[in-house]
């Protein structure tokens, strides 16, 4: 082989060689970027967060199943793989049973709505659980965990007795003879408490005595809450045969755990006298006992009377300002708009989309809501009725002692940045409207909730703020007087003046005069303040062309 060829061969092999490596790296380049790591991005939304119980009290009681829900998404290029919703308890866990769930894959751009299920038994007592919820991925790119601090409360036993008893016939002088009609009224009372559930009431008589309606021999009831009471009415008579100087009546009470009621047996007379008539009894919870065992959150948030009426030419702003970006934050006041509105909407049969509610709301946002309430009474030419409700921090102007309501984005030292009450009442007491009722849950003596200055220049000296004029068919009931805080109530969750406008709106439904409203909170604010140790003393200001018309006013 000549020298010539022989290079000529070694180039070739050498260039088969290079291509062959290149290759090789080309497909090697190739693999590593097709197992390019696509990772999740897993987020637990906790606007979603929501405890949930059968009970609606927003705790855990015992013999109780709850759950956890809230929203997973996933925003990230790779799908999670492996999800596990976990939970880790800490507090009073006894009798507190819960387990993890498993997810599986959540793909990417998709959202997955988890539930953990909650169960208590008899064990659980009073007391409060930390939850810390976790979400796992196979591949580790579970998100922070999040945790959700809920009450429990332990089991409150019930106990069913029949309490009292009568007999009644045709007239006052009847006598309880043979062959006679009676009626034998019962009085059952759950005396605890707990709630019965489960109730069954059976009546058994000695030969001889006929229940007139067989149906009545066995009641039965879903339940009955601590103080309820229930009337029973059975009609007898006794036959010829019935020889015995009394009648004894057994009656049988049994609840869901049957061990909760007491058996009672009636001994009657015979020539007994009857009573002419039935005594009417209130099946209600006893009001004048409190049987109440605990609560969390404030009893005026729960048991919202409803009506079945549509008030829909009705419309309401409801502005509730807590967290503030340069003043102290106003507790419970988020609290105090949302149920508002809930009675707004349930107890008043105002729509929901008659209902603006914003909580911590800017300038711009006031502004805008004011707006669109002029728009809604100026297109009904007087045919509609307007409630504002506020509740957050007040400011005065320390040179006019002129009032403002503070956004959340207000700055307390400097009132340009407040939107003034005035200027709210002139805008709205200007259309055409039935009637305009202004709720302020605010003071503008200078002062927060919990007594504090919003304004530190002010140096601890609380101001009197002129008082703004309302006009044209407006009611303003305002918390506190000029120099006066509008001060919280810690125990109900609320503002002391939002608590008894609210409880009052409950007691009554809603079917309330203006008077009526303006007596009971002015009273109740006034002594309960007292007894907090503060002075407040909530006003009502009508338009001085109202004269006493307003006092006849009403909500629905």
């Amino acid at each position: 082989m000549s020298m010539k060829r022989f290079v000529t061969i070694i180039l070739l092999l050498s260039t088969s060689v290079s291509l062959l490596a290149q290759s090789n790296m080309s497909k090697a380049k190739s693999f590593f970027i097709s197992q390019e790591l696509k990772p999740p991005v897993l987020t637990i939304d906790q606007r979603t967060l929501v405890f949930e119980d059968p009970s609606g009290n927003n705790a855990i009681d015992a013999n109780e199943t709850c759950r956890i829900k809230f929203d997973v998404t996933n925003t990230g290029k790779g799908n999670g793989k492996g999800c596990v919703a976990r939970i880790i308890a800490e507090g009073a866990t006894d009798g507190i049973v819960f387990s993890d769930v498993a997810l599986g894959e959540i793909p990417s751009g998709s959202t997955r709505t988890v539930e953990l299920p909650i169960q208590s038994d008899m064990d659980t007592k009073d007391g409060a659980v930390d939850f810390i919820i976790r979400l796992t991925e196979a591949q580790g790119f579970g998100p922070e965990p999040i945790q959700l601090t809920v009450n429990t409360r332990k089991f409150q036993s019930p106990m069913l007795k029949i309490v009292d008893y009568t007999i009644t016939g045709s007239s006052a002088s009847a006598k309880l003879k043979k062959l006679t009609p009676f009626d034998l009224q019962l009085l059952l009372q759950n005396t605890q408490y707990g709630k019965a559930e489960d109730i069954k009431v059976e009546v058994s008589l000695p030969d001889g005595v006929v229940l007139l309606d067989k149906d009545q021999a066995s009641q039965s009831f879903a339940n009955m809450k601590g103080g309820e009471k229930k009337s029973l009415v059975y009609s007898l008579i006794t036959t010829v045969n019935y020889n015995a100087p009394t009648i004894p009546v057994k009656v049988s009470v049994s609840e869901k755990y049957g061990k909760y009621a007491e058996d009672r047996v009636i001994t009657l007379s015979m020539n007994q006298s009857l009573s002419g008539t039935k005594v009417v009894i209130d099946e209600i919870a006893d009001n004048t006992t409190d049987i109440t065992i605990g609560h969390f959150g404030s009893a005026v948030d729960k048991n919202i009377p409803t009506t079945s009426e549509v008030n829909d030419r009705t419309f309401a702003v409801i502005i509730a300002n807590e967290y503030y970006q340069h003043a102290a934050n106003v507790p419970y006041a988020i609290n105090d708009g949302g149920v508002f509105r809930d009675y707004c909407e349930q107890a008043l049969g105002i729509p929901a989309k008659n209902i603006h509610y914003v909580a911590n709301a800017t300038l711009n946002n006031i502004q805008g809501e004011v707006n669109w309430l002029e728009n809604v009474l100026q297109s009904y030419e007087g045919q509609a009725k307007a409630i504002f409700y506020y509740a957050g921090h007040g400011i005065p102007d320390e040179a006019s002692r002129d009032s403002y309501l503070l956004p959340v984005d207000g700055i307390g030292t400097n009132v340009r940045t407040g939107y003034k009450l005035q200027n709210l009442y002139a805008t709205l007491g200007a259309l055409p409207s039935q009637s305009v009722t202004v709720f302020l849950d605010a003071c503008f003596s200078g002062s927060n909730r919990d007594g504090q200055m919003i304004n530190p220049n002010l140096r601890g000296v609380v101001l009197r703020a002129n008082t703004a004029n309302p006009s044209g068919n407006m009611v303003v009931f305002s918390a506190a007087q000029g120099y006066e805080t509008a001060i919280p109530y810690t125990e109900e969750s609320h503002g002391l003046f939002t608590y008894y406008l609210l409880k009052k709106l409950q007691e009554t439904g809603g079917d309330v005069t203006y008077q009526e409203l303006s007596d009971y909170v002015q009273r109740n604010v006034r002594q309960q303040s007292s007894v907090l140790g503060k002075t407040q003393t909530p006003t009502v200001i009508p338009s001085e062309t109202l004269g006493n018309d307003w006092k006849e006013w009403k909500l629905k």
